[in-house]
């Protein structure tokens, strides 16, 4: 069906469409100004992280508020003074009299309709909330109905006026604040502030000021869902005696196989370690350790470090994890292999090692060995007597697709369908409480509204999915600290996500109770209210609803030309398998929201997600085998595809942009060939530090906003020296002003791009003498030079440009990157600029790293006079302890003379380039300071050499 936005709005004349906002009124920020800088910093903070608006909804793609609301607001505004301080403002800090004047501003600009605004990969909807702030109409859409949820928890009910709802009868719940982690400190001030959020509500409601009706209903309704979970399963969770009843925090399990040589079965342990010691607070730490009694073995904790090596673990000689049987007179050794053949052959078992509890008077967690009464009521929870729910088995009997054992871990050792990733305890949990769910959506849509019910049954079933993450076969026990007792000995749960999307599995695994403490669902149910508290506080009567809609970017169910502006944040390429990784929620969210929103998860023939037209390039190699998902071809094809529905949908005057994030030049070039051949010019490009301040954990640390208008019609057909005259002029014009702005040199590196596309746009074509067409590659690498021309780096008096090519590559590497590790793509960046390949590199000017590459830095192969002035210099630093005669000998064997002003500005410069206790830049100052004595060893030598020849040559 296809859904009208808004009337189109008159196109500008083609001629109109330039770069200056001066002279077109269709301009926007996006085109000629970022707040680069601001964002940088602000992602580092807990309000612009994003990090709070994630505790709603797990999903893998974390953009972060500063720069979603960078991206938003420079997409719909015209570049003025005005809008840019303003906007540095609200990136800086969230205040709401700076937000009424942009909104004000967004009005007056649009006229009577607020403007459209569309992510057609919506994600989470990090995006549309902040368009909906804006005041825009926001519209999200995505192919994934888990991803569709996520945006209406976080940027369309929490936007709704649901005060004239029926009053809950249901209590409010008295959680501690328990976290979902135990966190650094810096992560517990962070939390303080966010959990202010709820008690300033409290504090209101005190006073006589009404609670945000949404809050206290989802705090309502959390509270119920917990209490009528914790009567059905408590039989299953006893309480200590010695501890008042309270229910443990968590259990920690092990796998269990049987021994090939002895035929024992023995717990998958890899780490004998439950708390490190730590000498601060005279904690001992405590262990692990396996005691056997004939075929049988039981677990102690005791303290101190281990007094037994791990079970499971790589053993000296061997390739990968082996396990070894721990029963005295065995020692039976069973490689991965084997391992993994007993899991398929269903000869797994599950044994609970130790239990977790809370030290009241400490706080710290600690752990004790489990009682009989525990372990029998552990062993007794039974899946096959769970009643279905929607007409659909309790526990997930979906099967996970085959190919999946690099992304979904567990199907790689026997682990078949989604539900077998949880114990039989864990299964009963969570199988009780996404029915819970179901049968109170009933009951509330009898009492409120249906929506407000769907509203409530959602924020409930998201907070089954974060408890989830951590309690499964993927969710481990995390014990910081050192053996020497040095550092803080925290105990966290390592969660099944921790290695970014990939559904983890270990065979040793942390179970969280029913009681309270991290990843228990008073403790998942703490941080979702704080950070929904967050939300309603920061948009109370300021923005609109955002609408989303689970639809394939490839198919957009709107009218031609009914939007103003598109902001996307598309999959990047292969990093994350988003389907394949979320459908461990999508199979409990389908039984949680059976009744409520029964349409959403219906899902594919196999039970799962539709994945025919998710666009991502799933791995390569064998970890792609089968799946069409896994060609390149068919990823170009469907992402020119989703960019050609954005110039449909997109009015002749409207913008894109696009946040986009990659190392491999590949990636780039597929995502700007789509963008320009289905009708867009780039015309900007802005890079933010935003992946490792927010996951901590990414493969990269940049990504790039990306501006893109509606190309004009009869453009022009453009010389190849004509239009890399303007690229390089452009540039370097904009590289005064990106200084101005505090633009790291790298980060100028990347925003070239979009100012050497600006200029290509502005043709229809660019074509060389020989009639073929200019690359891409061409302009982004001109783009890159013209930067480092920009710089203007001299060398005492010596411009860099004058400088062999390894040398000038490697003296603006030094600028760029220091003695860092740089991503392989990045690498070949840097030496396309020059005309060079990273192979010929590789030795010379670079090393290869497991991170990518590194500049070099130590002595070079023997020296020749193809050498370069780098080489060179490299070659005088090694030899320098040797004495003068050495360094000499350096410049003698590459044909240089002992003056050569090349060499000499080099030494100069990296003396003072590298830190003053660097072994390089002392060896270096010595060479300067003795360029006397090393300059006349070197004229002798060369003297000697000459007299040599002579000899040698007369008859």
């Amino acid at each position: 069906m296809t859904v009208p936005l808004d009337a189109p709005a008159p196109a500008p004349a083609a001629d109109t469409i330039t770069t200056s906002t001066a002279t077109d009124p269709a301009a926007r920020l996006i085109d000629t100004w970022f707040p680069c800088p601001e964002v940088d910093k602000a992602v580092g903070t807990p309000e612009g992280s994003g990090r709070s608006e994630k505790a709603l909804f797990t999903w893998f793609a974390s953009r972060p508020i500063a720069q979603a609301r960078a991206a938003v607001l420079c997409s719909l505004l015209p570049d003025t003074p005005d809008n840019r301080a303003d906007i540095k403002a609200v990136v800086k800090k969230n205040d709401p009299a700076v937000w009424a004047r942009l909104r004000a501003r967004i009005a007056d600009q649009y006229g009577p309709k607020p403007p459209v605004l569309l992510d057609m990969f919506s994600g989470r909807g990090i995006l549309p909330l902040e368009a909906a702030r804006a005041g825009a109409s926001a519209v999200g859409t995505d192919l994934s109905p888990v991803a569709t949820l996520g945006g209406q928890l976080l940027a369309d009910f929490p936007m709704r006026d649901w005060s004239a709802q029926p009053t809950l009868s249901y209590e409010v719940p008295d959680y501690a604040d328990d976290a979902d982690e135990d966190p650094p400190p810096a992560t517990r001030r962070r939390r303080r502030r966010t959990t202010a959020g709820v008690r300033a509500f409290e504090e209101m409601e005190s006073l006589g000021v009404e609670e945000p009706r949404l809050l206290l209903d989802v705090r309502k309704v959390l509270g119920e869902v917990g209490r009528r979970v914790a009567a059905e399963v408590g039989h299953l969770y006893p309480g200590s005696p010695d501890r008042k009843g309270e229910t443990p925090w968590a259990y920690l399990w092990a796998v269990t196989l049987p021994c090939d040589g002895c035929g024992r079965r023995f717990p998958l342990t890899g780490s004998m370690v439950l708390r490190y010691p730590y000498t601060r607070t005279g904690d001992v730490g405590q262990s692990l350790r396996l005691l056997f009694d004939g075929d049988e073995f039981r677990t102690e904790v005791h303290d101190g470090l281990p007094q037994q090596e791990p079970v499971f673990a790589v053993l000296a000689g061997r390739r990968g994890k082996s396990a070894r049987c721990p029963f005295p007179g065995c020692g039976r050794v069973h490689n991965l292999d084997v391992v993994k053949a007993k899991g398929f052959a269903n000869q797994y078992g599950d044994t609970l090692l130790a239990v977790a509890e809370i030290d009241r008077e400490t706080n710290r967690k600690v752990f004790r060995s489990p009682r009989e009464d525990e372990t029998t009521v552990a062993y007794s929870a039974d899946t096959d007597s769970l009643p279905p729910i929607g007409g659909m088995s309790a526990v997930p009997d979906e099967r996970i697709p085959a190919g999946n054992k690099d992304n979904v871990r567990g199907s790689g050792y026997g682990y078949r369908t989604y539900g077998s990733l949880f114990n039989p305890r864990q299964a009963v949990l969570f199988a009780t409480t996404t029915r819970v769910i179901n049968d109170l959506y009933d009951e509330l849509a009898g009492i409120v509204s249906q929506d407000y019910a769907r509203a409530l049954a959602g924020f409930a079933a998201s907070n089954v999915m974060r408890q989830i993450k951590y309690s499964t076969r993927g969710s481990g026990s995390r014990s910081h600290g050192q053996e020497d007792g040095t550092e803080q000995n925290r105990v966290q749960v390592d969660h099944v996500f921790s290695s970014q999307s990939v559904v983890k599995h270990q065979f040793d695994y942390l179970e969280a109770g029913s009681g309270t403490g991290p990843g228990t669902w008073a403790s998942v149910s703490t941080s979702l209210v704080n950070a929904l508290a967050k939300v309603l506080e920061e948009n109370q009567a300021t923005g609109r609803p955002a609408r989303f809609r689970r639809q394939s970017a490839t198919a957009l169910p709107f009218r031609d030309g009914t939007v103003d502006v598109i902001v996307t944040d598309p999959p990047y390429d292969g990093m994350i398998v988003y389907s394949d990784s979320s459908d461990i929620f999508h199979v409990w969210f389908k039984r949680a929201l059976a009744s409520a929103m029964p349409g959403l998860f219906e899902g594919g023939p196999d039970g799962l997600q539709e994945k025919a037209d998710e666009i991502i390039i799933k791995g390569r190699g064998a970890k792609g085998a089968g799946d069409p998902r896994s060609d390149d071809a068919r990823y170009r094809r469907l992402l020119a595809q989703a960019f050609g529905e954005a110039r449909r949908v997109l009015k002749d005057d409207g913008h894109l942009t696009v946040i986009f994030g990659h190392a491999d030049p590949e990636a780039w070039k597929r995502l700007l060939s789509a963008l320009v051949d289905t009708g867009f010019i780039v015309t900007s490009s802005w890079p933010s530090r935003t992946e490792t301040a927010v996951t901590g954990v990414a493969t990269i640390t940049v990504t790039v906003s990306i501006g893109a208008r509606v190309a004009p019609p009869n453009r022009p057909v453009g010389i190849a020296a004509l239009v890399d005259a303007e690229v390089v002029t452009q540039v370097k014009h904009l590289c005064r002003g990106w200084d101005t702005d505090g633009l790291a040199l790298d980060d100028q590196l990347m925003a070239s791009y979009g100012a050497a596309l600006q200029i290509v746009g502005r043709y229809d074509r660019v074509i060389a003498p020989d009639g073929s067409a200019m690359s891409l590659e061409h302009y982004m690498a001109l783009a890159r030079r013209a930067v480092r021309d920009a710089v203007a780096l001299r060398l005492d008096e010596q411009p860099l440009e004058t400088f062999d090519p390894h040398t000038r590559l490697a003296v603006f590497w030094h600028v760029v990157h220091g003695r860092v590790d740089v991503p392989k793509g990045e690498a070949r960046f840097f030496a396309q600029s020059d005309g060079l390949r990273l192979e010929d590199l590789r030795g010379p000017i670079l090393t290869e790293t497991r991170a990518g590459y590194r500049l070099r830095h130590d002595a070079p192969g023997p020296l020749s006079p193809a050498s370069s002035t780098y080489e060179i210099v490299r070659a005088m630093a090694a030899v320098w302890s040797a004495g003068t005669d050495s360094v000499a000998a350096c410049l003698s064997a590459a044909e240089r003379s002992p003056t050569d002003a090349q060499v000499w500005a080099l030494v100069d410069w990296l003396t003072t380039k590298l830190p003053a206790s660097d072994p390089v830049a002392v060896a270096l100052a010595a060479v300067k300071r003795n360029h006397g004595s090393i300059q006349a060893a070197t004229r002798t030598s060369t003297l000697s050499t000459l007299q040599s020849a002579l000899f040698e040559e007369t008859p």
